[in-house]
């Protein structure tokens, strides 16, 4: 049998699994497998890598789907470990993440084999493999359209899957970074979905401060994306992540037409700074504690700065709307129990509209599955390395099920 990896599919969608295979080998031979991706991080390359460690079969084959790695960057069995704990290679600079800004481009994975068992840091001197080959992994689906948003002050981009619809309508936002982030957007349009990526400050000539957002501008973009001929008229849903998430919590509570609400370690009230509405104070935010902030791993943790009351909680029950709330256990930014308590809030007759789903184990930045966890980084907005937590394997299941549950519970509230 010639010598050779096979993954198939050879392209593939960023969160689709991939069957990676490799003959010819010695039979009962130590082998590594080793993955690498080309990222850029300040206008300058870096390279991200993983490696496995396994035992090749009678027939000389390994195939990561059915055999255990017995060491490396992950042990036991998953056909996706080498794209999930990817790391900064150990010549480089380590306390950074892959954040994929062009989503139009694909990555390209380059996958090599080596006899041995090697670590990283012997693989990064080493060139002699005895086979290569590359997997692209794109984040738009054949057919999907990515149009830029300059309508009035509203700014975006739009992401329309093949067809004419009309489509469940979607408006997905980050956090506290700002700028524009629509990885997450290009893939659920890849499933479906007419999705608004939709920035609020430091992008184009939006405010360049967070406390300059009007919450008005949510309010055009859900009227916005409502009134676009290629989204149903039943309503649309919206996801966001940390400060995200509690934008979208007030959009669903204050929005009548926003019925599926995904909050992703967002806090149940809003924090931090205060919101303007129409260019007046809407909500103050609960401000830092400073005496509780922590300085943990290298990084800097808010997990329990904000002294949160019931009063404060976002009563989004109230609008009827439907909420997913996605709590990580090891977050390092969000105490965990405030979902629960904001939960016990609310009145029994409403309880069927809330889900608070758990994961213990996961850190802050829950995204698409596949995505390489990172525990601690540095905030390239604010210059300071954040403890996001997390445990690489928890979290990479945890990245699996909460998307798969973000794609169900959106089509359930929006597809009816």
């Amino acid at each position: 049998m010639p010598l050779g990896i096979c993954i198939n599919p050879i392209i593939s969608l960023f969160d689709e699994k991939v069957h990676i295979r490799i003959q010819g080998l010695p039979a009962e031979t130590k082998v590594t497998v080793k993955a690498s991706v080309e990222h850029e991080w300040k206008r300058l390359p870096v390279t991200f890598v993983s490696c496995s460690h396994f035992i090749t079969s009678l027939a000389g084959e390994v195939d990561l789907a059915n055999d255990t790695s017995l060491g490396g960057s992950y042990t036991g069995v998953d056909p996706m470990g080498l794209f999930w704990c990817l790391v900064p290679d150990p010549s480089g600079s380590q306390n950074i993440r892959l954040v994929v800004k062009r989503v139009e481009q694909s990555l390209t994975f380059v996958f090599s084999v080596y006899l041995g068992h090697l670590s990283l840091q012997e693989l990064h001197t080493s060139n002699n493999p005895v086979c290569m080959t590359n997997v692209t992994r794109t984040f738009m689906a054949p057919g999907v359209r990515r149009l830029e948003v300059r309508d009035g002050r509203l700014r975006g981009i739009l992401y329309l899957p093949p067809g004419e619809g009309p489509f469940p309508g979607v408006i997905d936002m980050f956090g506290s970074s700002g700028g524009l982030m629509d990885l997450r957007a290009a893939l659920l349009s890849s499933h479906g979905f007419a999705v608004l990526a939709l920035p609020y400050f430091k992008y184009e000539d939006l405010p360049t401060e967070l406390g300059d957002v009007d919450f008005e501008y949510f309010k055009e973009a859900s009227w916005w994306l409502c009134n676009h001929n290629a989204v149903r008229n039943n309503g649309i849903g919206v996801i966001g992540v940390s400060k995200g998430g509690e934008l979208a919590q007030l959009m669903g509570w204050l929005f009548p037409e926003v019925k599926a609400v995904v909050t992703i370690n967002g806090p149940p009230a809003y924090t931090y700074i205060d919101l303007k509405w129409k260019g007046r104070l809407f909500k103050k935010g609960i401000p830092i504690d400073s005496n509780l902030l922590q300085i943990k791993e290298g990084g800097c943790s808010l997990r329990d700065v904000y002294n949160i009351h019931p009063q404060d909680f976002i009563p989004v029950w109230e609008s009827g709307a439907h909420v997913l709330a996605l709590v990580s256990d090891d977050d390092g930014q969000i105490s965990p129990h405030w979902a629960d308590e904001w939960k016990k809030s609310c009145p029994a007759e409403k309880q069927q509209l809330l889900d608070v789903v758990h994961y213990p184990g996961a850190g802050h930045l829950l995204e698409p599955p596949y995505t390489p966890h990172c525990r601690v980084c540095i905030n390239p907005s604010y210059g300071i390395n954040m403890l996001w937590g997390g445990s690489r394997e928890d979290h990479a299941r945890a990245q699996e099920d909460s998307w798969q549950r973000i794609q169900d519970f959106l089509r359930k509230h929006l597809m009816s």
